[in-house]
């Protein structure tokens, strides 16, 4: 039986209806929802309804984890195709045919046990004719086979007693055979047929119960009859099939067997099928067991239409979709009156859904798909009418709820379409507006000025040659012209005459206007939503739509069309209960509103159809008095005498008053609020009940531009004179009101103005001024604006009120020495207002000045110094200015000195530089000021303590970036000096300047260290300090490879001396430029032996005194003569050969070393200064020389043999103890 009420569940906070006679209570709304299945007998096969994906099985899935003590068993067949979805008129035509349907629950009903069989244990179902293969334990055969085996050692035993008992007898005694005597007693063979006949038994019963439960030998054929055993019933085949899966559903132990996504073939007979097992299954199971089998069905919304879904299934838990980010206010459902959810919903849409859903199945079943939609999604503020509106277009209409989440449908269509439909009015309006434009450009276009012009043009054109007109007065003339002309020319004559009347009356404003209220319309159309569009003239045609898809098929929707509630969608869609934001709700929504009476202004009132505003009432105290509360909350009761009439009397109609306001606010009815400014005569009272209702009334309507300007201006001043300081507040949502009143230029353009509200609103709002249409303003507003700083500081208000208050008459002078020109007039309010913005102020200064800035020295310090103004706007001044700074200590804040040094304002003093120092010591900025100017420095003169000349001097010391010049300026005029200096890393530029300078004085330390540190400019150090160089000198400070240098420098030969004077060491003279005294100096003292070559080689070249003294090392070294004779000076060799020093043994030697260079003459010349006469004698071929036989003579032999002078010697055998010679054959 069908339940009376709401069923409720006191263990749960969720109350549903059910579609059987059932109570239950959620306490999470899934879990309970589905809780409340297994709290009732009676409800057994429960639909889980929800789009594909849309997380059914997961739900389910969830709740077993969390209720293990049922058990459910899964049927799912999601891997096949619907051929009904498919495109084809043969497949359609096999459907209406029942083709494919009867194939469909043919597979659908074998999947269904073959999916089944496979998930039930086998010992659980024996008499099943379906097999499903297992694994039999090893103990089960092993048990099995150690029976058999038993029974056959038993039979055997029995059979053959005697015989065994004979065999045991004959076996020899011992331990074995005493054993084995045991079997050969009588009793033993008792024993064994005890056994067989238990063994046997047990096997007879086995099979007798596998023949019983699997039917394993159907026949047996004796002399060819047929005989059935075990014969069973002789139900049809399809009782035989029913009947097989009635067994395994009964046997199935479960509770619930869930079947999935069988709604993918739409052939809904099979759910009758299941309906029909799981009622006969039931039935059974009762009787045996007690217990219910619940059949769980996972479908999609539409798989049955309207009221079948409701009538098949016991219970429905809808699964709400997962939707995409477009949908993230997607939380729906509220509570009915019953279950406490009755406020959050307009009483009218419930009484108005009722009266087209007559089903009270199907009403609770939206009542439970509401609750569990709205505590599903109860994170987000939604709607509660729109969300039962949707749930009911569900429920109703599900096929079309379902295509709706797939951009499909028949209301999806209709939103499409919204764009069309406003096109139309929009076209409309833009014809509207054509016309008027076209009209304004012929006025502009008429050069025409007057109608007597336009009279006289048209008569001397098309009546001059006929009639007589030139006498007549503009009034008579006007009157000829209409009446005699005919067809185009009178049409033309008549427009151009309308636009002269128009032209002379100031039409063009108005049409501006027409156009400006026309275009505001578009932009309210363009913005409003399918169920404000939608009237009684286009409802017809907006409901008509029809759908065209890719391949340029047409849908006509008829069976939405066609269904006995698309009254009901009709409703939900015009009276914007489904609107523009149905993915917030999961489906389509539009906005509600109900049309119920007519006639009269009371009947247009609920018939819905509004007079105009200005529609006349002759007692608008009655009508008030014939109205119901309720019937303010509607547009129709709009209208101007009415509303009037209210505010006279506030106190006596304030509900009345708030629910008229209320509806303004909500329908955003702007038409009506500018058209009431524009008439009204309680403006006061409107505006302040305007702003305590609907306070951002002015917010919107600026932004969307709702109002006009005038309407806008008026309703900004009326608010400042008519609401309170709390409602003004309010009214400035966003600033707007303030930045609205701040940035209208002719806002002081008011006559008769209350200046002080005026002044205490701009206050309360904080307005600021962004500039004056001063030609226009009220003067007396203007003043006390100024008086009161409600004024942005930026360079149009600058240069007003400089000029007019303050009387300043160059603009340069504004821009570029503004602060200065302030300061002139300390005690004008707009200095005292700067100063008090003194950041806001300098912005708009850097703006204008043009990067140029020019304020006197004490203006400049007075801003510098400013301890309000931030330091970047200092900055931002200084790179601007082009005042010179006299003293940079004037500038308090040092973190600013770096910005006007670099700015290059601050005057060029030692003084500046050191109180730079003192602060920034030598900064990239300092320096760069030091390097600028081409100012000598002298820093003798400046009064600082020696400390910080000092610091400076030694700052200075190791800066590499001061110039070499300003360097050098700066340490001499410093005068300090260095005796023991210990800086390193500085320039070789910088390190030779301090030694030029003399700052580095030549001490043994200061040597050592130039020595270890700068060994580049060690010389140069050397070179400047020659003298104090060698009389600091002494045997620990001596070196050497700075002697070798100092030797080649151009000083004198004394200090090079009193250097060489330091060593011992032998200094070769070779290749160096020394003087003669030095290279004398050097060969007396410091002779290098390896010179000696060399000297003996360039002998020639050296004074006489080197020579002598090469001459005298030539003397004592003349085996190194002999030995490279070549290498010596021709002129040396002579003077050894002649020299008294040099022994005979040693000339002779040179000479035989000399001998292949000389010539014949030379050779006798030599021969003859030896006194070797006999030598000559060789050259004289008639001689016969003869040499004694002696150590000199055999060397000079050999050498002459060697030069090729004789042919060779040997003892002569004439003459004992000579030589006697053998010249060559062809020597003369």
């Amino acid at each position: 039986m069908q339940g009376k009420g709401r069923t409720n569940m006191d263990e749960g906070k969720y109350h549903f209806e059910r579609l059987t006679p059932i109570n239950d209570v959620d306490l999470n709304v899934y879990e309970e929802a589905i809780n409340y299945v297994f709290d009732y007998s009676d409800i057994r096969n429960v639909a889980i309804s929800g789009a594909y994906s849309a997380g059914k099985s997961s739900i389910l899935a969830s709740y077993e984890r969390k209720h293990s003590n049922l058990r459910f068993l899964h049927i799912s067949l999601a891997h096949f195709e619907n051929p009904d979805y498919k495109v084809g008129t043969e497949v359609k035509k096999s459907v209406l045919e029942g083709k494919i349907t009867e194939v469909k629950e043919s597979v659908l009903e074998g999947k269904i046990l073959n999916q089944l069989i496979h998930q039930i244990p086998s010992e659980k179902i024996p008499q099943t004719n379906f097999r499903v293969k297992k694994k039999i334990s090893d103990k089960n055969i092993k048990w099995m086979t150690f029976e058999v085996v038993l029974f056959l050692v038993m039979l055997i035993h029995f059979t053959f007693f005697d015989v065994w008992k004979k065999y045991v007898n004959a076996l020899p005694n011992n331990l074995f055979k005493t054993i084995l005597t045991i079997s050969t007693h009588p009793y033993a063979l008792i024993g064994s047929g005890i056994t067989m006949v238990i063994i046997f038994s047990t096997i007879l019963y086995k099979l007798i119960c596998t023949q019983k439960n699997k039917n394993v030998f159907r026949k047996l054929n004796l002399q060819g009859n047929e005989i059935e055993i075990f014969k069973e019933s002789d139900d049809s085949y399809f009782d035989k099939y029913l009947n097989e899966v009635l067994y395994l559903f009964e046997n199935a132990d479960a509770d619930v067997i869930v079947f999935e996504d069988m709604d993918r073939f739409n052939v809904n007979r099979i759910f009758e099928r299941l309906r029909e097992v799981n009622t006969l299954a039931n039935i059974q199971l009762q009787k045996e067991e007690n217990r219910i089998l619940r059949f769980f069905y996972l479908l999609r919304d539409d798989i049955f239409d309207s009221k079948d879904r409701t009538k098949f299934f016991d219970y429905i838990v809808p699964v709400i979709p997962v939707v995409d980010s477009s949908n993230s206010y997607d939380q729906f459902i509220s509570y009915f009156k019953n279950s406490g959810m009755f406020e959050k919903f307009d009483k009218s849409f419930l009484q108005g859904l009722s009266l087209y859903i007559d089903d009270m199945r199907l009403l609770k079943n939206i009542y439970n798909e509401f609750v569990i939609y709205f505590n599903r999604l109860n994170t987000t503020e939604l709607d509660c009418n729109k969300m039962l509106a949707i749930i009911t277009y569900k429920n109703l209409f599900p096929r079309d709820f379902a295509k709706l989440q797939l951009n499909q449908g028949f209301v999806y269509t209709v939103f499409c379409k919204k764009d069309s439909f406003i096109e139309d009015k929009i076209t409309e309006m833009k014809e509207k507006i054509d016309e008027r434009e076209q009209r304004i450009f012929a006025i502009r276009d008429e050069k025409l000025k007057s109608l007597r012009e336009l009279n006289t043009v048209f008569a001397h054109k098309y009546l001059n040659d006929y009639y007589n007109w030139t006498h007549k007065n503009d009034n008579d003339l006007s009157e000829f012209v209409i009446n005699y002309l005919n067809g185009n020319e009178k049409s033309e004559y008549l427009s151009r005459k309308q636009i002269l009347e128009d032209k002379s009356s100031g039409k063009i404003d108005q049409l501006k206007q027409e156009i400006s209220a026309l275009e505001q319309k578009i932009i309210e159309i363009k913005n409003q939503q399918l169920h404000q569009i939608i009237t009684r003239d286009n409802i017809d045609t907006i409901f008509s739509v029809k759908s065209t898809n890719e391949v340029g098929e047409i849908t006509n929707f008829n069976e939405i069309r066609s269904s006995e509630y698309f009254d009901l969608l009709k409703y939900l869609i015009r009276n914007g209960y489904i609107d523009e934001t149905y993915p917030d709700y999961m489906t389509y929504f539009y906005e509600n509103s109900l049309n119920r009476i007519d006639k009269t202004f009371l009947r247009s009132v609920t018939d819905k159809k509004a007079k105009e505003y200005a529609y006349r009432l002759k007692n608008p105290m009655q009508v008030i008095s014939r109205l119901r509360l309720v019937d303010f909350e509607q547009e129709e009761i709009l209208n101007f005498d009415l509303i009037t009439c209210l505010l006279q009397t506030p106190r006596s109609y304030i509900k009345y008053i708030d629910r008229v306001f209320n509806q303004l606010k909500e329908t955003n009815n702007f038409k009506f609020v500018g058209a009431y400014f524009d008439i009204t005569t309680e403006m006061p009272e409107f505006i302040k009940h305007l702003n305590l209702i609907w306070p951002e009334l002015f917010n919107v309507a600026l932004e969307e531009k709702y109002l006009f300007e005038n309407q806008i201006r008026k309703y900004s001043i009326f608010s400042i004179y008519y609401s309170d300081e709390d409602t003004i507040s309010k009214i400035n949502q966003n600033n707007c009101l303030c930045d609205y009143i701040s940035n209208a230029r002719d806002y002081l353009a008011i006559d008769d103005p209350d200046i002080d509200r005026l002044i205490n609103g701009f206050s309360l709002l904080g307005v600021h001024f962004i500039g004056f249409d001063y030609e226009s303003v009220n003067k007396d507003l203007f003043n006390a604006v100024y008086e009161h700083s409600l004024y942005e500081i930026n360079e149009e208000n600058l240069h007003l009120i400089q000029k007019e208050i303050l009387g300043v008459k160059s603009d340069e002078d504004i821009n570029s020495k503004n602060y200065t020109i302030l300061l002139s007039n300390r005690y004008s309010t707009i200095t005292h207002y700067v100063n008090q913005n003194i950041n806001e102020y300098l912005e708009t200064v850097l703006q204008m000045c043009e990067g140029k800035i020019l304020d006197d020295e004490y203006a400049v310090l007075s801003l510098l110094n400013n301890p309000n103004l931030l330091l970047e706007y200092k900055k931002s001044y200084i790179s601007a200015l082009s005042t010179t700074i006299t003293s940079i200590k004037k500038i308090e804040d040092s973190s600013m000195w770096t910005s006007l040094l670099d700015a290059d304002i601050v005057e060029y003093s030692e003084c500046n530089i050191m109180d730079c120092f003192e602060v920034l010591k030598l900064s990239e900025s300092v320096v760069s000021y030091i390097n600028r100017f081409d100012k000598d420095l002298d820093f003798s003169k400046a009064e600082y303590d020696k400390d910080t000349k000092k610091s400076l001097f030694e700052s200075v010391i190791i800066s590499h970036d001061i110039s070499d010049l300003k360097y050098k300026q700066i340490l001499m005029s410093l005068k300090y000096v260095y005796d023991s200096f210990n800086v390193v890393g500085i320039s070789d530029d910088k390190i030779i300047i301090l030694i030029d300078t003399y700052i580095i004085r030549m001490t043994a330390k200061n040597l050592t260290f130039i020595r270890e540190n700068y060994i580049d400019q060690k010389f140069h150090f050397i070179h400047r300090n020659i003298e104090k160089y060698i009389n600091i000198m002494n045997d620990t400070l001596f070196s050497k490879e700075e002697l070798l240098e100092i030797l080649t420098w151009d000083i004198s030969d004394k200090l090079k001396i009193q250097l060489l004077r330091f060593t011992g060491d032998e200094i070769s003279i070779i290749g160096k430029s020394y003087s003669s005294a030095i290279c004398l100096y050097i060969l007396e003292n410091n002779f290098e032996d390896t010179d000696l070559p060399d000297l003996c080689s360039s002998f020639d070249q050296w004074d006489e005194s080197i020579q002598a003294k090469i001459f005298d090392y030539a003397v004592n070294n003349m085996e190194i003569i002999i030995n490279n004779p070549s290498h010596v000076s021709k002129k040396l060799k002579n003077n050894l050969l002649y020299s008294d020093k040099v022994s005979r043994d040693e000339k002779i030697e040179l000479f035989i070393a000399i001998m292949p260079e000389l010539c014949s003459d030379r050779l006798k010349e030599i021969l003859t200064l030896l006194n070797l006469s006999d030598y000559l004698k060789i050259f004289n071929t008639r001689s016969r020389p003869k040499f004694k036989i002696n150590d000199e003579n055999e060397k000079l032999l050999s050498a002459f043999k060697e030069n090729n002078l004789i042919d060779n010697y040997q003892k002569n055998p004439n003459k004992e103890g000579y030589y006697k010679i053998s010249r060559l054959k062809n020597k003369h």
